[in-house]
């Protein structure tokens, strides 16, 4: 047997007893000796192998499962919350949208409230009392504290099926018309609008809205402050 298939067996298996491989390692010593080192080197290889499994192996590589599927699940709901939180932050955000396109804008309708009536209401020359004014504010709580200037006219109306007070007044000498509206969710009573002749500036107050429409060059602003800081409301 020559030296490579000698080395080839004894590498396939170091403690083979095969015959051929015993009559050629008692015939050369250096054989002898390169079977005897395999076979240490062998015996150690397997020794080292030979380490003990820890007895709670078995549950501490389960706990590390279910701690791994853990976080992944943990990770994977916080995807989802914060989607879930992006999707209602949209849908709030979209409803709002909805809802506040759907408002009244009162200073809109008051404006074509007025262009509707024509001169009825502006031509109008009746020379309201103070006391007459209150009587038709007290079915809103409320109460004019003091005379403005001339009130040409004071009369309910319907403003977008709203019973509502429509007055029509003289105010540092200037003429405008005015509405006191029971509050509602469905109004927008914040800001102003400029349509065709007209100018209008509403205002919430404490039990009512009120909407102020003066023609072109009217100070309309003027006007609303001075109505609201005199307009009082019971509590």
């Amino acid at each position: 047997m020559d030296d490579l298939e000698f080395r080839r067996r004894l590498y396939e298996n170091p403690n083979s007893n095969d015959q051929e491989l015993l009559q050629a390692v008692a015939a050369d010593s250096k054989k002898h000796d390169f079977m005897r080192d395999l076979r240490k080197l062998d015996q150690k290889m397997y020794a080292a192998s030979q380490i003990d499994v820890p007895a709670d192996l078995a549950s501490k590589l389960i706990l590390r499962q279910t701690m791994h599927s853990h976080a992944v699940n943990k990770k994977r709901s916080r995807v989802h919350l914060a989607l879930a939180a992006s999707v209602a932050f949209v849908a709030g955000i979209s409803f709002t949208m909805w809802q506040q396109s759907n408002l009244i804008n009162m200073s809109e309708h008051a404006i074509a409230h007025v262009v509707a009536e024509g001169n009825y209401a502006l031509g109008a020359n009746e020379d309201i009392s103070l006391q007459q004014v209150n009587a038709k504010l007290a079915s809103f709580g409320g109460e004019l504290s003091e005379n403005v200037g001339q009130i040409y006219y004071a009369n309910f109306c319907d403003f977008d099926e709203v019973r509502s007070l429509h007055m029509v007044m003289n105010i540092d000498g200037q003429k405008v018309t005015v509405f006191v509206v029971p509050k509602g969710d469905e109004y927008d009573a914040s800001g102003s609008l400029s349509q065709g002749n007209y100018e209008s500036q509403s205002i919430e107050l404490r039990k009512a809205n009120l909407v102020v429409v003066g023609e072109e060059g009217t100070d309309v602003t003027q006007a609303k402050k001075m109505l609201s800081k005199k307009i009082r409301f019971s509590a």
